[in-house]
């Protein structure tokens, strides 16, 4: 096995909904509320913030099975 660092986003009440969990953030392309979203967050609560939505984010090492990393 294998470690790499992923971002990992966590939002207000994140835990209610399967987060945190790992972000691509070139991938999101800067539509973060989007992506939250599309990952099971619902919009009520980004709503419910205004424009005070703010998430965590920090890097994490995570362990990569290795026949995965050469199925790619």
């Amino acid at each position: 096995m294998t470690t790499k660092k992923v971002m990992m986003i966590d939002p207000p009440s994140g835990w209610k909904y399967g987060f945190p969990m790992p972000i691509d953030l070139q991938e999101s392309k800067g539509r973060v509320l989007e992506w939250l979203v599309e990952h099971g967050y619902p919009q009520k609560e980004i709503d419910a913030c205004g424009d005070h939505f703010y998430c965590r984010y920090w890097e994490q090492e995570i362990k990569e099975n290795e026949d995965e990393t050469n199925a790619n």
